[in-house]
């Protein structure tokens, strides 16, 4: 898959507002959708998709998991280090893509 060439524009001031509520994207991913303040957060709202993109492959885990008797369980390997990633990106006011899923999350369009 190709790489994305977008630019986000962020400022410190919204990494320092929105740290908090970009690592809790990661792990519940509606929440910043809910605040007005953090929806005009471009750096929130970019790692909120990357939450998203990733709440997506944990759905598909368990689906696989289920239909392949455990099988498709083995998603969850990659969940738990995309997740790490994720979070670990946001405390740095970083806006780097997740591997592999990362480019997923820009077609939710979240970044205005």
């Amino acid at each position: 898959m190709a790489e994305s060439t977008r630019q986000i524009n962020y400022t410190q001031e919204d990494v320092n507002n929105g740290k908090t509520m970009t690592i809790l994207a990661y792990l519940i991913f509606f929440i910043p959708l809910l605040m007005d303040d953090m929806k005009r957060n471009n750096f929130v709202m970019f790692h909120t998709e990357q939450g998203i993109a990733l709440f997506i492959l944990n759905i598909l885990a368990g689906i696989l998991g289920t239909v392949t008797c455990g099988i498709g369980l083995i998603l969850y390997i990659p969940w738990v280090i995309f997740l790490i990633m994720g979070i670990m990106n946001a405390s740095k006011g970083s806006v780097t893509p997740l591997p592999l899923i990362g480019q997923f999350g820009e077609k939710f369009n979240l970044v205005k």
